[in-house]
């Protein structure tokens, strides 16, 4: 009995040490009652929230505000500091959601936050099954440090948060409506739509951007970066905003030119409820179009952001830093790229579908704006590998529609010798040696000759005739009718000649003519070339391209003009600008290299005095081609004899990337050129001569249209 007492006061003896040394372990010492917590907290895996008290001891754990914090970050000299501290704050915004790049504040001011964990660092933002957003107020555990003079919360650990109170709306100012008339609605139309997430955009860094919205009666673009942060493909989501359309700053004088008005879409707006389940996608509503189509569909008409199917072959280019990844028609030729913020990446999710031939719902999100120019960049807003099989038998209309309808205008002022294409074999496809027909209605209007094996289309006599295009594979045939109207003037027009035209006034309106040359270089246009001198022609009107050929004699009309600093220290850029084809007498002529330089050297280029004009020559001289290409990028370089590198005037390598092929010593034709007031004459290369003749820079001619 005796033994069994001091057994039992052993063991009270060991749990009270147990408990003094779990006191001196945690430090918790202080007897006051911790203050009750009232507010509904949620942690980063928890699905719902939870009232709960997860304040840590204030007499233990360093509590700062945020001025305290910009103070600590600002004196520590460490990049990986240890020490931790609590901040509790207001999300301001956040400015990546892939990992939960955010600024907070409180009353003392606001600080940065490189990127949120969970409480135990096991779980990163983009993964939490409820995310803290604008408006909320969170508890960090974190370090604190600068970068590149800048204060920042690093390493933060979400101990809780509490939804704030969200932005005062009054959702009854919103109409509520579907998406398709939403889209039709006028500019700063306060909406209310409901759809499902096909597709989240991201901005540079793989920020998420915005949503693609479908409902049913078709989709738009809400452009938003909260809401992105928050969704998932596949939820059912309502958004209150404004109706809108989006054009590049930069590019908006040119977008009105040409009578776009922008990408429709969504803009301030507000998640105001998402069901987070994952819903399915109805696209049982899209049109159904060619890519062909798609792209010949004018920019005047409001389809941006809306999303059509499609049959396309997606391809992936990769280049130096970025990849690209277009959308061809079954060609394999027409088609356009994606429009990506991020070098590619945010479409990294295409490489399945690389080289295939697949169903694609695409979308026009929007439109490229130039001088001359003005054409749709897609969206893939989803892509399915069906096994697509071309029937044959849709070989013949295939052909006509892509190879036979196109070679011809509706009208021409001249004789065009044009060389037709008579046999189409397609790999992609599967057929060899289609081919095709032609037939006139009047030869005396219009006709066809062979001439060196070769099918020449002329124009004889004004009038107007009909031509049928027949398109034949085995047992299948196909046609169509083109009318084509011949209208050449009665009395050949003249122009003046280049020499002529350098010597008027600037500003002058002036018509020249002359044999249309090869195309220039980081501008809209071509040099145009007689046996006086060369002249650069800008064109404004993408419609100057429309059947625009190199070797065509053409009278062009513009204003005489001049680029240069305005202080006559640099002779400057002779050019004729917003230049228009007056006529176009087609045809197939060399142009003359009576006015070019033959007699001197590159070295002689190098050294060409930027205050003497020289804009309207050409020089034919020697030098070597040096390529150089890594994974960022891609440098072209022409190289004097005496290893001077001539300055190739363009925006990109990219630009020559026609060069590529004569890599090593080669025979050139540049352009002295100085559009942007130099101390030195950069260089245009028009062609490379070889010894089966030249080969042209048609850039433009192929960009262009």
């Amino acid at each position: 009995m005796k033994f069994t007492r001091i057994i039992s006061l052993l063991l009270v003896l060991v749990i009270l040490t147990l408990a003094v040394a779990s006191c001196d372990i945690t430090g918790k010492t202080s007897t006051t009652e911790p203050e009750e917590s009232t507010t509904t907290t949620t942690t980063p895996t928890e699905s719902t929230s939870t009232t709960q008290k997860t304040e840590p001891d204030p007499d233990e754990d360093i509590y700062v505000t945020v001025a305290e914090a910009i103070e600590i970050a600002m004196a520590e000299t460490s990049n990986n500091p240890t020490k931790r501290y609590y901040i509790r704050a207001t999300i301001v915004k956040v400015s990546n959601p892939a990992y939960g790049e955010m600024t907070i504040a409180d009353e003392t001011g606001e600080i940065y936050v490189y990127g949120v964990y969970s409480a135990d660092g096991s779980v990163g933002y983009a993964n939490f099954e409820e995310k803290p957003v604008k408006g909320d107020e969170v508890l960090l555990h974190c370090t604190l440090n600068t970068y590149n003079g800048t204060p920042q919360v690093k390493n933060a650990r979400l101990i809780e948060f509490t939804p704030g109170a969200k932005e005062d709306i009054d959702a009854s100012s919103y109409t509520e409506m579907s998406i398709a008339d939403a889209r039709d609605t006028e500019l700063g139309a306060k909406v209310r739509v409901t759809g499902v997430v096909a597709r989240i955009t991201y901005a540079n860094g793989m920020k998420p951007s915005g949503v693609y919205l479908v409902d049913g009666t078709n989709s738009i673009y809400v452009y938003d970066g909260d809401i992105a942060g928050q969704v998932a493909i596949g939820n059912k989501i309502t958004v209150l905003g404004e109706k809108d359309y989006w054009v590049l700053e930069s590019e908006s004088n040119n977008a009105a030119k040409h009578g776009y008005k922008g990408c429709c879409q969504i803009s301030s707006a507000v998640l105001y409820e998402n069901d987070k389940a994952t819903n399915e996608i109805d696209f049982s509503w899209c049109e159904e179009k060619t890519v062909k189509e798609i792209l010949n569909i004018p920019v005047t008409e409001n389809v941006t952001t809306t999303t059509y199917k499609t049959t396309a072959l997606v391809k992936k280019v990769p280049g130096n830093g970025f990849v690209n990844y277009y959308f061809f028609d079954l060609d394999g030729e027409t088609g356009a790229y994606t429009y990506t913020q991020c070098n590619g990446d945010d479409f990294a999710w295409l490489d399945e579908f690389d080289g295939k031939l697949c169903t694609v719902y695409l979308s026009p999100m929007n439109a490229k704006s130039t001088s001359s120019d003005c054409y749709f960049r897609f969206l893939p807003v989803a892509v399915i590998d069906e096994g697509f099989v071309f029937d044959t038998a849709n070989t013949p209309a295939h052909i006509v529609e892509y190879y036979g309808v196109d070679q011809f205008l509706s009208t021409y002022t001249g004789n065009p010798l044009l060389e037709l294409v008579t046999s189409v074999s397609s790999e992609l496809l599967g057929f060899e040696n289609a081919t095709l027909s032609y037939t006139s209605s009047d030869e005396n209007v219009v006709y066809f000759e062979e001439v060196d094996g070769k099918l020449i289309f002329n124009c004889k006599n004004n009038g107007t005739a009909t031509v049928t295009i027949t398109g034949t594979y085995g047992e299948y045939t196909h046609s169509v009718t083109v009318e084509i109207t011949v209208d050449a003037p009665i009395e050949e027009a003249k122009g003046l000649s280049v020499e002529e035209a350098i010597g008027k006034e600037v500003g002058e309106i002036i018509q020249v003519e002359g044999i249309v040359g090869p195309s220039l270089v980081n501008r809209d246009g071509f040099y145009l070339i007689d046996e006086t001198g060369v002249l650069a022609i800008i064109v404004n009107d993408s419609s100057v391209w429309d059947g625009l050929a190199i070797g065509q004699k053409v009278v062009v009309e513009g204003k005489r003009d001049l680029f240069h600093n305005g202080t006559g220290t640099h002779a400057g850029q002779i050019a004729l600008t917003g230049s228009t084809i007056a006529v176009n007498h087609y045809g197939n002529h060399e142009y003359s290299t009576a006015s070019f330089i033959t007699d001197k050297t590159l070295d002689d280029f190098y050294v060409l005095d930027a205050t003497e004009s020289h804009s309207n020559e050409v020089y034919v001289a020697t030098g070597t081609i040096v390529v150089e290409e890594t994974a960022h990028y891609t440098s072209i370089k022409l190289i004097t004899p005496n290893g001077q590198k001539v300055t190739l005037y363009s925006s990109s390598a990219n630009q020559y990337s026609w060069l590529k092929q004569f890599e090593g010593e080669v025979t050139v034709e540049i352009a002295p050129c100085n559009w942007n007031n130099k101390a030195f004459w950069a260089g245009c290369v028009i062609a490379v001569r070889t010894a089966d003749g030249k080969i042209c820079n048609e850039l433009n001619f192929t960009t262009g249209k």
